[in-house]
């Protein structure tokens, strides 16, 4: 085989494993559930970091409250209210958040997913 004919079958082999790593799970095609996915990628990206988000994480922060048990604490209409106002936390290191109210939707859904689970 010719020089340029095997770079050019690497360059292709190398190309389709790239695309095959690269591509993304498939988007739920439920509402509720395309927004809870979005909720859960805000909570992964802002409050994991102090937070266990899922149901049976440790928060990397002993004094953040893991989510499963704040949905059991508060209801989550009292969430909703205070992610739109503004959090007032009881752990200091945590720092001021504004969501916007596609955001707040969103934590929303996932959360209602967190409370619902086991």
């Amino acid at each position: 085989m010719s020089r340029p004919l095997v770079v050019a079958a690497l360059a292709l082999i190398v190309a389709g494993c790239a695309a095959r790593e690269a591509s993304p799970a498939p988007m739920p095609t439920d509402p509720d559930e395309q927004a809870a996915l979005r909720g859960q990628r805000i909570a992964a990206v802002t409050c994991a970091s102090c937070h266990a988000i899922a149901a049976a994480d440790a928060s990397p922060m002993p004094q953040a409250t893991p989510f499963r048990e704040i949905v059991h604490r508060y209801p989550l209409d009292r969430l909703e209210e205070a992610f739109a106002e503004g959090l007032v936390t009881g752990h200091p290191a945590m720092p001021p958040f504004v969501f916007r109210a596609s955001e707040i939707d969103d934590l929303i859904a996932y959360l209602e997913t967190v409370r619902d689970e086991p």
